[in-house]
Order: structure tokens, then C-alpha cells, then sequence
């Protein structure tokens, strides 16, 4: 009689244990699938800023988010600081923006403080901008108390641009004065010795040189020249008044203002010397037997033309707390064709502009 094969019955357990397994695990799988699937995503990266990533976009629960952080911290993929603070950044409801901003930017005692408070709305909004410098947040802060109007955009621009402080309070030396997007303003100064080396000689045509020789920058008084050229062509008329001026002559022009009518409505419709726009060599007065003014034609043709030679009104009507300066529309100054065009398209201040685009590269 043939022997009857014993079942496997070792098999059979495994083969059952893995069907229970998996009537167990499947319906599992298929409800974390997408954490399943993207898992090898989040466990390798060395980055904290990848961590937060993951917290934000696997949709893990609170307490998967910490077996995942203790994973990491010891497999040293992060330390245990971090760890702490992007579990509490987390929790007070900072987005995945605002912490990798955060750990990134900020020192230990600077994140230590944003934790010591409440969530903070306008910070997420703050950070945001490119100008945006954490060791100025507390003068955002103040700033936008005392301008509850403006944007927090322009919050941060102005700030930027120290206009938080008093006229010549903590002012700076320019230190490309030769660059025709120098900034010279309230806060910014040029040195007393500063004299461009291409000034050149004004035609009588394009200046009153009657009572001294007017100079301009070479390249401005090229593009000044052309101005005046196509505005005659259409019977508009008008010249320069006033161009370069030394720092001593500023300094005359100054105290004049000074002794007839004190130091404080000086400092309204006077520049200091050093801080005066005329020193660079790029600024010109304009006149057509009276100063340019609103209302004349002469004005409303540069107004709408200035910029298409390189100039810019500098001082403009509405815009004296960014300038510092009230409306001076026989005032324009040289800043190139490429600052120009984007000043007067998009209506905005030169200093805005230099904070903008020219100090950021910086």
C-alpha cells in the first residue's frame, strides 16, 4: 500500500498567516497609500527644509510627524533643536514657509523669542517680501502702528529705506558716487571732496551760463542735449537753470537759507551740503525765464517725455514722505533709460527704485 504524502502543514500556516496579514494590512495600504508611496521621499533628506515638507504635504498625523522626527534625529538628520522647533513652529500654526524661513535665517535666541509668542499673521506676510530683514521686524512692527495705511510692502520699503528715523539721522556715505544710480538723499551723503571727473561744459543753447559756467556729466548732458533738441522741435522751450554744484557752493547756498529763515524750514526746501542731488553732476533746474512749474507746458512736456531721454522728475508732488523733499517740478535728474522708463510706468520714486533694484544686488 502506497504511503499517503503528509500535508505541508508548515506552508499552510505561512500561506494562512500571510492571507491574515494582508486582509489586516490591505485595507491599511490602501487608506496610506499616498504616505506609503512617498515615504522614500521624506526619510533621506538631509534638510531640515525637506522635513518640513513633509510635514506639511503627507498629511501625517501628530503623533507620525514625531515618530518621523525621532526617526530622523537619530539617524543625525537632524539635531534635536531643530527637531523641538519645527515641532513647535508646527504646532503654533507657522506655515512650511515661514519655518524653513526660519531655521534657515534666524539665530538660536531670535527663534527662542518668535516661539515666546503668540502666532504672528503679519511675520508669514512680512517674510514674504524681498527686502524683508528680520533685525529691522521690530522697527516693521512700529512703523506700521504709526502708518496703519500703508501696505506692509510699502511698511518694509520705507523702513528700508530709514525713513522710520529723523531727517539725517543715521546717514551713510554713498560709495559709488560715479554711478549714474548713485542715491543721494536725507540719509545718504556724498563726500565734501566729491567732484565727477567728466563733467563738461554746457552749451549756452541748453544753459544760462550768464551768471556761471553750468556743467553737467558727460553722459547727461549728452541726453539732456536731445531732450531740449526734440522739445524745441514741437515750440517747447526751456534750459538749464542750475546743474553741477560743489559742496562749497551747496554749503553757500545752504547757510543763505539758514540766516534768512532758521535751520528748521531750511532743512524743508534746502539740501544740506553733501546731500544735495546737484553734486553728483547728474541733477539739473530747469527754467524757461521762470522755473518749470505745474500747470506750464514746458513742465507737462518734460513730465511726460523726461523719461524717454533718462530723466526723471525726482521730486514729485504727493511723494515728499518717501523723497523728503516737497514737489520740485523744475527738479529732474539723470538715472538712465532703463530706471527711468520703469520709475514713470510704474509711478513710483527713485529711492524706491534704488532700494528695489539697484542696494538689493548689493
Amino acid at each position: 500500500m502506497k504511503k499517503r504524502k503528509r500535508p505541508n502543514y508548515a506552508l499552510r500556516r505561512k500561506v494562512a498567516v500571510f492571507i491574515l496579514i494582508m486582509i489586516v494590512l490591505l485595507p491599511i495600504i490602501i487608506i496610506n497609500r499616498v504616505k506609503i508611496l512617498n515615504l522614500h521621499a521624506y526619510v533621506p533628506y538631509m534638510k531640515y527644509s525637506k522635513v518640513v515638507d513633509a510635514l506639511f504635504e503627507s498629511d501625517y498625523s501628530k503623533d507620525e510627524v514625531v515618530n518621523l522626527m525621532e526617526y530622523l534625529k537619530n539617524n543625525e538628520k537632524i539635531t534635536e533643536d531643530t527637531q523641538n522647533y519645527i515641532l513647535k513652529l508646527h504646532s503654533k500654526g507657522y506655515n512650511k514657509n515661514t519655518i524653513n524661513f526660519v531655521l534657515k535665517n534666524l539665530e538660536k535666541k531670535e527663534i527662542t523669542s518668535l516661539l515666546s509668542k503668540s502666532h504672528d499673521k503679519d511675520f508669514e506676510k512680512y517674510i514674504t517680501f524681498d527686502l524683508f530683514n528680520y533685525n529691522h521686524y521690530k522697527r516693521y512692527v512700529e512703523f506700521q502702528e504709526e502708518h496703519d495705511s500703508l501696505k506692509l510692502k510699502d511698511v518694509v520699503t520705507r523702513v528700508e529705506l530709514n525713513l522710520d528715523k529723523d531727517y539725517y539721522e543715521d546717514t551713510k556715505k554713498e560709495k559709488n558716487p560715479n554711478s549714474i544710480t548713485c542715491l543721494v538723499n536725507k540719509y545718504r551723503y556724498l563726500d565734501e571732496k566729491y567732484i565727477p571727473d567728466d563733467l563738461v561744459d554746457m552749451d549756452n543753447a541748453y544753459a544760462n551760463n550768464s551768471d556761471n559756467q553750468k556743467r553737467l556729466r558727460k553722459e547727461a548732458y549728452n541726453w539732456f542735449t536731445k531732450m531740449v533738441d526734440d522739445a524745441n522741435k514741437v515750440g517747447i522751450k526751456f534750459y538749464a537753470e542750475s546743474a553741477f554744484r560743489t559742496y562749497d557752493y551747496q554749503e553757500t547756498i545752504y547757510n543763505s537759507y539758514v540766516n534768512a529763515m532758521g535751520k528748521i524750514k531750511t532743512d524743508e526746501i534746502a539740501a544740506r551740503p553733501g546731500y544735495s542731488e546737484h553734486q553728483t553732476g547728474l541733477a539739473v533746474d530747469l527754467a524757461n525765464i521762470w522755473t518749470l512749474s505745474e500747470g506750464m507746458e514746458e513742465y507737462e512736456w518734460v513730465k511726460k517725455n523726461a523719461h524717454k531721454y533718462g530723466y526723471i522728475i525726482r521730486y514729485e508732488k504727493d511723494k515728499e514722505d518717501v523723497t523728503g523733499f516737497g514737489a520740485e517740478t523744475w527738479h529732474i535728474r539723470y538715472v538712465g533709460k532703463k530706471a527711468a522708463n520703469y520709475i514713470y510706468k510704474n509711478n513710483i520714486t527713485f529711492d524706491e527704485y534704488y532700494i528695489n533694484f539697484i542696494d538689493k544686488k548689493k
